[in-house]
């Protein structure tokens, strides 16, 4: 399990370190323990270690201040957030002077006590990596595209596959495609490759990482496609957290203009990742009814967890010609438009059967077609239309700047003409 922040909170009122633990618990993390100014804080932050420290601030703000500094000089490293009562801007300024990394306003509700956690979190972690040096060497970050389904069976990994090699070859541009089902992932099956080093290797080796030590992890499939492929032992996934695995996604955004993750058909710890690192969602279903059903409990458990389903695009994948639930009862359950729907074709079955995706071995098959399609669309060279990603402003084209005019201009006005 994913070792989930745990939060220090500072207050000399009671009452007011009571409805800040309430936040901070309803919000979704842990508290790490509670203690009033002075040397009480700064002695139990030092032996509890906290990820974040909450403090509180009131008139006369001496004491709140320095408490502030006091804990910042016994823990620099660990972020501070003020909150108050007061929406004072000279008081927010004072505490921010004092080493805080953010101020909230008081009375707040969870979401927003959870978004200060997390963007105190982030700030550090982004700090630590430029002291690291880790940062200088990597770019803009690429678009994510997670392709998940509720359930297996359903034709998910085929097409990840499939997506990812047809938007190498209709792109031109640098795709990575993530096996990230960690449950029995089959990505390198599918592509007939034998890889040296997987996920496991990667998330262990993040933090000595380079732009150009970055390849050595991944296998290059004929296709230009650069794959990062799951373990081959399922155990062997237990040694990945969460956290890890977004770090991991966030560098190979930084290195390709496009990552594909496929995952597991279950609302898993490493999946969550996948979903959240996502600049677009792909959900694959069949028409069957436990693939509906089961696509709803999942959508329901993202709602109760207050996820951007914005990102959210269903895909229906045809796995047989006999009918089943209707596209249209699909979507009214679900709550969403129908996004996609690929029609059965055995060849696309066949092709991921040998090892040899069928964009590539049967690429006028109706199956091939459909999902070349499909890479068109999201990256927006279908029909002279602009992209689903870039109409939501979601999908990050990254070009040199010398391509920027000449030859790279030309090479995108054809692309758009196909």
């Amino acid at each position: 399990m994913a070792k989930i922040p745990a939060v220090l909170v500072v207050d000399q009122d009671a009452k007011a370190r009571y409805d800040a633990k309430r936040l901070v618990k309803a919000s979704r993390f842990i508290v790490a323990g509670e203690a009033g100014f002075g040397t009480d804080a700064v002695s139990l932050a030092v032996e509890l270690e906290p990820d974040v420290v909450l403090v509180g601030m009131k008139e006369p703000l001496v004491r709140s201040l320095q408490t502030v500094e006091s804990l910042l000089n016994a823990l620099p490293e660990t972020p501070i957030i003020v909150y108050s009562a007061s929406r004072e801007i000279e008081l927010a300024r004072r505490a921010m002077l004092a080493g805080a990394r953010d101020f909230l306003a008081m009375p707040a509700n969870a979401e927003d006590m959870g978004k200060s956690i997390t963007a105190v979190l982030e700030s550090e972690e982004r700090r630590q990596m430029r002291l690291r040096g880790q940062t200088a060497a990597w770019g803009p970050q690429g678009s994510v595209i997670t392709v998940f389904g509720a359930k297996g069976g359903v034709g998910k990994t085929t097409v990840a596959v499939n997506l990812a090699v047809a938007l190498v070859q209709e792109t031109g541009q640098a795709v990575a495609l993530v096996d990230g089902d960690n449950g029995f992932g089959d990505v390198s099956g599918m592509l007939n490759i034998t890889p040296e080093r997987n996920v496991v290797d990667l998330t262990r080796d993040l933090s000595k990482v380079t732009r150009e030590t970055l390849p050595k992890y991944m296998v290059q499939h004929a296709s230009g496609l650069n794959v990062l492929a799951a373990p081959a032992q399922t155990m062997d996934w237990r040694s990945v957290k969460p956290e890890d695995f977004r770090k991991m996604i966030d560098l190979l955004s930084k290195s390709h203009e496009i990552v594909v993750i496929d995952t597991a058909g279950l609302l898993n710890d490493i999946t969550l990742a996948a979903l959240e690192s996502a600049s677009l969602v792909l959900w694959v279903l069949t028409t069957e009814y436990a693939s509906v059903r089961d696509s709803l409990r999942a959508l329901e458990a993202l709602r109760s967890a207050s996820y951007a389903e914005e990102r959210i695009r269903i895909m229906i994948n045809d796995l047989a010609m006999r009918n089943g639930v209707s596209a249209g009862t699909i979507g009214e359950t679900l709550g969403h438009e129908i996004f996609w729907r690929v029609p059965f074709d055995q060849r696309v079955r066949q092709g991921a059967q040998m090892g040899e995706p069928a964009v590539l071995k049967y690429p006028s098959a109706a199956g091939a077609r459909n999902l070349t399609d499909l890479a068109r669309t999201v990256v927006g060279i279908r029909s002279r239309r602009q992209g689903l990603l870039e109409r939501l402003g979601l999908f990050r084209r990254r070009a040199p700047a010398a391509q920027a005019e000449g030859e790279g201009g030309t090479k995108a006005k054809e692309n758009q003409s196909k």
